[in-house]
């Protein structure tokens, strides 16, 4: 049995009761192939340790930031409603690799690290494996794409916004499973360009693969969606459905649309924003709908182990009272968002003196013994 799977479900059963974690926006790094990797996570005020929540990825355009696109798609208030968890990633040199032509465009193995950044969040929050999503903006939606034709085993659906692929991304696409995927894009981009330029290969050219991936039959079903703010632009719906299990290909065409986020805030872009559609809803709309193919995880059950904290509540030191002496000894301290805060071996004592007053997990392995406990803070 794996450490994680334990933990997981140590979590469910020791967390169960206690209060929820208020909403956090949590700033992270690691090192991943040599390179200082960042990222900030959002996760919603009333997640706790018990749930198995989805997993939206959403990738910053080209110079941006995570917390520039954070700020202009507004998908936190949507992660509130309809209770998943955000990730906001930074490529390296405010870019991603998505096999751009132009000189000094990022090679960062950015696939590789989003997964790895994957398995931290759901080591850290419990996610939903199956229900894990990317969307972005501008070169987030070709990285979008990009994870569609090299991660479709671990990303249930994706959706772009002002992004198609490159010529090379396009040639090397070998999705092993039928993948469905949401197209936001103005016909009158000046940055991406709707019919396609040196850099860009054109819209139709993306639906028609994914079309033909997903075995999508023809023709697709067309809709003009209501006009309802006076901004110069509208929205036209183009679906193929009834694809290869279940799946779907989804085009929001914004009729002179510029390079935006629809219903974004702030300076959302280059170019005329759509306001009819508010792009962050229309995506988890869309994502909402699709999970990976397979079984729910289940979870092997836990040794009877019998360890106690004391003194608990404690105003520094705690220690794990019922452990084996002759066996190994590894002490973890987690706050309630799942993030390590210490960690000794060989000692059943924590010092917990510098830490703020709270609530916190204690990780205790005692050979093949395992158990957390709810350990109270007070100074």
């Amino acid at each position: 049995m794996t450490t994680s799977k334990v933990f997981f479900l140590l979590f469910l059963v020791a967390l169960t009761g206690l209060s929820t974690a208020a909403s956090a926006q949590v700033n992270g790094s690691f090192e991943f192939e040599g390179q200082q990797r960042s990222y900030t996570a959002y996760v919603p005020a009333d997640w706790t340790p018990a749930d198995r929540w989805p997993l939206v990825f959403v990738l910053h355009g080209f110079t941006q930031t995570g917390q520039a696109i954070m700020d202009i798609s507004g998908f936190n208030a949507v992660a509130d409603t309809n209770r998943f968890i955000c990730v906001y990633p930074n490529g390296i040199n405010n870019g991603w690799n998505t096999n751009n032509p132009f000189p000094g465009s990022s090679t960062a193995n950015d696939v590789g690290f989003i997964l790895a950044l994957a398995d931290t969040l759901t080591g850290q929050y419990h996610v939903d494996p199956r229900r894990m999503y990317a969307c972005g903006f501008s070169a987030g939606g070709f990285m979008s794409h990009k994870l569609a034709c090299e991660a479709s085993d671990r990303f249930a659906a994706i959706a772009s916004v002002s992004g198609t692929m490159t010529s090379t991304a396009f040639g090397l696409c070998q999705p092993i499973r039928p993948m469905p995927v949401l197209q936001i894009h103005g016909t009158a981009d000046g940055v991406v360009a709707y019919n396609g330029s040196f850099a860009n290969l054109p819209v139709q050219t993306i639906l028609d693969y994914w079309a033909g991936r997903d075995t999508c039959p023809a023709p697709p079903d067309t809709l003009m969606l209501p006009d309802l703010v006076n901004e110069g632009s509208a929205v036209q719906q183009i679906r193929y459905f009834s694809c290869a299990d279940s799946t779907e290909v989804r085009f929001l065409k914004i009729i002179n649309g510029g390079h935006t986020w629809p219903g974004g805030a702030g300076l959302t872009g280059i170019g005329n924003t759509n306001r009819d559609i508010q792009a962050s809803r229309e995506i988890w709309a869309f994502f909402s709908r699709f999970s990976l193919p397979g079984t729910s995880v289940t979870f092997e059950p836990i040794a009877a182990a019998v360890f106690q904290a004391f003194p608990n509540p404690t105003n520094d030191h705690i220690e794990v009272r019922g452990l084996d002496k002759s066996e190994s000894v590894r002490l973890r301290l987690f706050d309630l968002r799942g993030l390590l805060l210490l960690e000794t071996t060989g000692t059943s004592t924590l010092d917990l003196g510098p830490l703020p007053a709270g609530q916190y997990i204690l990780y205790v392995q005692n050979g093949r013994q395992e158990r957390l406990l709810a350990v109270q803070l007070m100074h």
